[in-house]
């Protein structure tokens, strides 16, 4: 992506900037083309916080009687309005293809190349273990984990006593959620087996029989905290988005005010 490009030919030193000169030859190939372009690379949540506190209740209890602490918050992109023509359209052309939702997706996988950067942050005077938890929200469902039930994304940390940990969910990781959403709600048996990070759906024989025929893309996340202990702490997300659908809003534009996606709590089988 250009801003991994980008960082990569500032430090050769150059005086030159990298995405100056990739945005000036888009835009001259696109006046040449008379097509509109791509947009660069641009931010749509920026820094916006979850936050876990000493006054967060106990969200649930293990097998093991231990106390889980979780706190999560919602996370929609801007999404340009649908045409009342185009749902109409969009609901006639799913018709026969056997899909696990009403219409077809005004946002498909690949309309929007996201990035998701994080900062988890430790402000309290312990160490602390928590568990940070991404899950993906299409137009018509979002994943909605019950207690110890994986969840799509998740990296456990260690943070001493104000420590401050950096990191990304990936555009690879981020369209995997978007596929396994798809997938999980239209039939498996076994919703752990489709999300778990050591199932790559394109690949995994057992998973392949389930992934619709057309994926919805992702239209917001929900990211999280899980801790054993409640301690005040603070996870901040920023989103990248390019935007190859024209799909997604520009300053001052009308946000879709997409109708709330149902809750896909995941189905796995009782233990023997």
């Amino acid at each position: 992506m250009l801003g991994r490009w980008a960082d990569t030919f500032d430090d050769f030193g150059s005086g030159l900037s990298y995405r100056s000169v990739v945005r000036a030859l888009v835009l001259a190939l696109c006046a040449l083309a008379g097509a509109s372009c791509i947009e660069e690379q641009r931010y749509d949540h920026v820094g916006e916080t979850v936050l876990l506190t000493p006054a967060t209740p106990v969200a649930y209890v293990t097998e093991d009687d231990d106390p889980v602490y979780r706190v999560d918050r919602e996370f929609l992109l801007g999404i340009t309005p649908p045409k009342a023509a185009d749902l109409t359209r969009l609901t006639a052309d799913a018709q026969g293809k056997m899909l696990p939702f009403p219409r077809l997706p005004w946002v498909r996988l690949h309309d929007l190349e996201l990035e998701l950067d994080y900062a988890l942050e430790n402000h309290s005077d312990r160490m602390i273990t928590a568990l940070i938890t991404i899950n993906g929200i299409n137009e018509f469902v979002y994943y909605a984990p019950g207690p110890e039930n994986l969840h799509q994304w998740e990296r456990r940390v260690a943070l001493a006593p104000g420590q401050r940990v950096t990191g990304i969910v990936t555009e690879l990781e981020l369209d995997e959620l978007a596929v396994d959403l798809a997938t999980v709600v239209n039939g498996p048996t076994n919703s752990n087996l489709i999300v778990t990070r050591m199932s790559q759906s394109s690949r995994d024989p057992r998973v392949a029989a389930f992934i619709p025929s057309v994926i919805p893309g992702l239209v917001g996340v929900r990211a999280g905290l899980e801790t054993s202990v409640a301690l005040d702490m603070t996870l901040q997300i920023s989103i990248r988005l390019q935007d190859h659908g024209d799909r997604a809003t520009k300053r001052g534009d009308t946000r879709w005010d997409i109708p709330p996606p149902a809750a896909f709590v995941p189905i796995v089988p009782e233990e023997d």
